[in-house]
């Protein structure tokens, strides 16, 4: 079976497993054949993502030994541990650390030894990474689990290209514009290339002297990338300006709304959704839905607003039936997430009580009792 958005289901595919409300009515049984009406019926329940069936990945899973079966079922390995034992993390992993490693080597012959820098081949290859078929498992969980507190520089601008890409997409840019905004996430942070390695790596808070050094890589990377005639001028206006805020409150000039590029625009959200959920030697990875509060938090005035609401809803609803811990200690599935508050969804713990984290309450199967400032820590 494969996982897959409801705007990219057809008529004739068939659901592979129920699909549930948030509160566990079946909505489409498993086993139903799909209609243009159930597929409508799917979208009015502001439901984003259902299992079909798959003939090639339903081959695939044939040959499976009762063995392997048993080491992958959900009793034995958590979420995380079944990404890192399949074979779609595998490939992606190593495309990774290869996309990496020529990024890394180019950008280096390119600033110390005056070589051309190879653009195109890197976006291409960066690119390829997007075509593979993850099957059910989603570039968002393959980077999640690739993160580690070594991420570099490097690894950072790969992650922010996958997902500006991803973002381009979600936004129906075309296939050209696309692939401009994961070039513009490849090269958005090249600046910090030429700051001194002990402010860039400090494991602890920056002064404001430091953090004046930091600011200055939109510039620098600005103008090391104009050095290079085959660099679009969207990619040099992305590593300008992808810390500026819609609202005037960014840096380096402070620009607002329609003075920021667009491709900035999406950088700007991949940029800090990948920082956010990234370790350092000074603080742990924040929880994705951590980081989305964030967002609520702060306010989405500061970005392109269809961007950022686009941005939020498709990546919490990339979490369903995850499974995550509670600030309460419970753990649970997340069966619903709440279009008014993307960051709060609903779970159902493995107790079979219901907690809507919108509304900061549980209900149990025997009672209803108020839960106040019950949130998810992490995803297992």
């Amino acid at each position: 079976m494969k996982q897959i958005p409801v705007s990219d289901l057809i008529p004739g595919m068939v659901t592979a497993e129920d699909v549930l409300t948030y509160d566990l009515t079946i909505l489409v049984p498993k086993g139903i054949v799909l209609t243009e009406n159930i597929i409508s019926r799917l979208e009015g329940y502001s439901v984003y993502y259902i299992y079909i069936h798959d003939e090639i990945a339903d081959d695939l899973a044939k040959p499976i030994s009762d063995l392997q079966r048993l080491q992958n079922s959900p009793s034995t390995q958590t979420n995380k541990e079944r990404i890192r034992n399949s074979l779609q993390f595998q490939h992606f992993s190593n495309d990774y650390t290869k996309c990496a490693e020529h990024f890394r080597e180019n950008l280096m012959k390119s600033l110390y030894h005056n070589q051309p820098l190879f653009a195109n081949e890197l976006v291409e290859e960066t690119m390829q990474m997007m075509k593979q078929d993850h099957s059910d498992i989603s570039v968002f969980d393959m980077l999640l689990n690739m993160k580690n507190h070594d991420d570099s520089v490097y690894a950072h601008c790969i992650d922010v290209a996958l997902i500006s890409n991803i973002l381009s997409k979600w936004l129906h840019f075309s296939e050209e514009d696309q692939r401009m905004a994961t070039a513009c996430g490849l090269f958005h942070d090249v600046g910090k290339f030429l700051l001194p390695s002990g402010v860039l790596r400090k494991p602890g808070k920056l002064t404001p002297d430091e953090f004046s050094i930091i600011k200055t890589h939109t510039i620098e990377g600005f103008h090391l990338l104009s050095r290079f005639e085959n660099i679009p001028l969207a990619v040099k206006h992305t590593a300008l300006m992808h810390h500026e805020k819609c609202d005037g409150s960014g840096y380096p000039y402070g620009l607002a709304k329609d003075e920021i590029d667009k491709f900035a625009k999406i950088v700007t959200i991949a940029d800090i959704f990948d920082a956010m959920t990234s370790e350092r030697v000074y603080r742990k990875a924040m929880c994705p839905f951590s980081v989305i509060k964030s967002f609520e938090d702060e306010g989405i005035q500061k970005y392109e607003i269809k961007y950022i609401l686009t941005f939020l809803e498709n990546v919490a609803n990339s979490y369903l039936n995850h499974r995550v811990t509670l600030t309460n200690g419970m753990e649970g599935d997340v069966i619903f997430i709440n279009r008014d508050n993307y960051s709060r969804p609903v779970i159902r713990t493995t107790s079979d009580e219901i907690i809507d984290l919108q509304n900061e309450y549980y209900q149990g199967i025997m009672n209803l009792r108020k839960q106040k400032n019950v949130s998810i820590e992490t995803i297992i």
